[in-house]
């Protein structure tokens, strides 16, 4: 019997990469590009078809699995709460972009595919209740449960990082006040700092002074600490979690693995857990688009989630 292929696709608000798996889940090729959404959306397929051609070669793919920003609803065709890159919100783009390929297109949450990614690569067989968070661009989450992907009644569970922790709290891009994404995020911990000195500077170089204890960095990172322990706390009071695995730029700061847990214990409710463990995302770069070729192998009936 001949070796089967499929094509994941991580779609992001300034790159796209596609990946090339055997029904084995071995990565076999990646490639990635600018996704140039500030030309519109023909533009933004012909760089997905093109990073697909990429990525395969002359190797024949069964099925495409994507990871888009947002939430997908089949039945109107479009994709919800992609404040970032709302071009992609646009009716019918999916739909486009499915009648261009010539084999089937499956459709997840970005955040989705990473947890997907990471649970197979550190969790599958040590735990079966997992969070996945997104820290970069904005705050995103993903949740297996009973080792199965969680999508909510119309798929749009897990959006967790627009979950206030104040009503009367700091405005998100989303329009609401006091959402996790809007402390916690690269973006919203710049705008912090700003806040606090007049100073603009990239995460990086804000940790940087936190590690050289420059007291301003020190209170915007203690305050973070605090926050994101309320927001894991609240998300394991609700879901009885295991593990929390985090992914995305601002998750390569240590501090989080340090000094979270203390937060997130003094604020968990009922029954006695022990220490949650908050893991590292193993995979890198490379989650979010394995996650998504996950899609196409669940299509084609070799993996089950």
């Amino acid at each position: 019997m001949s070796t089967e292929y499929v094509v994941g696709v991580d779609l992001g608000g300034t790159k796209v990469e596609a990946c090339l798996l055997d029904e084995e889940r071995n990565l076999l090729a990646r490639h990635r590009t600018f996704v140039e959404a500030d030309r519109g959306l023909d533009r933004v397929q012909e760089n997905i078809l093109n990073v697909i051609q990429q990525a395969a070669g002359d190797t024949p793919y069964r099925a495409v699995g994507i990871g888009t920003p947002g939430t997908y609803v089949p039945h109107e065709d479009r994709l919800y709460g992609v404040p970032h890159t709302p071009v992609y919100e646009t009716p019918g783009f999916i739909k486009s972009l499915r009648e261009r390929l010539s084999v089937p297109l499956l459709v997840e949450n970005d955040a989705n595919c990473l947890a997907l990614a990471e649970f197979f690569a550190q969790c599958k067989g040590k735990y079966t209740y997992v969070m996945m968070v997104i820290l970069g661009t904005g705050m995103g989450f993903g949740l297996i449960l009973n080792d199965k992907l969680y999508r909510g009644a119309r798929g749009g569970a897990g959006e967790l990082g627009h979950t206030s922790i104040d009503y009367n709290g700091r405005l998100c891009e989303c329009g609401r006040r006091g959402c996790g994404e809007a402390y916690l995020s690269g973006p919203s911990l710049s705008r912090r700092f700003f806040d606090l000195t007049g100073r603009e500077m990239s995460v990086q170089e804000i940790y940087e002074l936190y590690e050289k204890n420059d007291p301003a960095a020190v209170e915007l990172f203690e305050q973070s600490c605090r926050i994101m322990g309320e927001v894991f706390a609240n998300v394991i009071n609700a879901f009885d979690l295991e593990a929390i695995i985090l992914g995305g730029g601002v998750s390569n700061l240590s501090i989080w693995y340090d000094k979270v847990w203390p937060y997130v214990e003094r604020s968990l409710f009922g029954v006695p857990r022990g220490k949650i463990p908050i893991l590292k995302a193993r995979l890198g770069d490379s989650a979010g688009v394995v996650g998504a070729a996950y899609l196409a192998l669940r299509e084609m009936g070799k993996m089950d989630f």
